[in-house]
C-alpha cells in the first residue's frame, strides 16, 4: 500500500510539474512574435501532446492513490480470508457471495482502465517522438540542402580560381609581371 501511494504521489506531481511547464511553453510561444510558422506549429503541438500526457499521468496517479485509500485494496486482501475464518482445515470453502464477485469484477474492470490509461500515455509519447523525429529530419534536409548549395557555389568559385591559374592572360596583372604596363597600347 505505501509504495503505491507513493508511486501514486510521484505521478501526480511530475504530471502537474510537467503540465505546469507545458502552459508556460504556450505562453512563451504565442509572445514569440518572429518564429516561422512550421516552427511555431511544431512547438504548439508539441506543448498540446505532452500536456495531454502529463494530464493522463496527474489521472493515473489520482486513480491509483484512489484504490488503496478508498479502501478497495484491503477488500480484495479480505476476500480469499473471508473462506478462512472459523473454516477447519479440510472443509471446502463456500462459495463466495455474489457481492464479493461483483466487488472482483469492478476492480479488475478499474485496473483495466488504469491499464488502457498507461496505454494511451504510452501511443502518446510514441506520437510525439515521431512527430519530433519528422521535424528535426525536414530541418536537417533544409540544412543540408542549404550547405550541399554552398559546397557546390565553393566549387564553381575553385575550379574557376584553377582555369584562371591555367590560362595566365587571364589572370589579373601583379608587379612582378614584365608584361604588365601602366598605359594601353598605342
Amino acid at each position: 500500500m505505501v509504495y503505491g501511494l507513493i508511486l501514486a504521489a510521484a505521478l501526480v506531481l511530475v504530471g502537474s510539474a510537467t503540465v505546469i511547464r507545458q502552459r508556460k511553453a504556450l505562453r512563451a510561444l504565442a509572445d514569440e512574435p518572429f518564429l516561422p510558422d512550421e516552427d511555431r506549429a511544431y512547438r504548439r503541438g508539441q506543448a498540446r501532446r505532452r500536456a495531454a500526457t502529463s494530464g493522463l499521468l496527474v489521472l493515473l496517479g489520482v486513480l491509483i492513490a484512489n484504490y488503496y485509500l478508498s479502501g478497495m485494496d484491503a477488500r480484495m486482501d479480505a476476500i480469499p480470508d473471508q473462506n478462512k475464518v472459523g473454516a477447519e482445515p479440510d472443509a471446502n470453502p463456500e462459495p463466495r457471495s455474489d457481492s464479493d464477485r461483483q466487488f472482483t469484477r469492478l476492480v479488475g474492470f478499474y485496473w483495466i482502465g488504469v491499464m488502457g490509461l498507461v496505454f494511451v500515455a504510452v501511443c502518446l509519447a510514441v506520437v510525439d517522438f515521431w512527430a519530433t523525429r519528422k521535424y528535426w529530419m525536414a530541418r536537417y534536409k533544409e540544412l543540408k540542402a542549404d550547405h550541399d548549395v554552398k559546397l557546390q557555389r565553393d566549387l564553381a568559385v575553385y575550379r574557376q580560381q584553377k582555369l584562371n591559374a591555367r590560362a595566365p592572360g587571364l589572370k589579373p596583372p601583379s608587379v612582378a609581371d614584365d608584361t604588365a604596363i601602366d598605359e594601353p597600347p598605342v
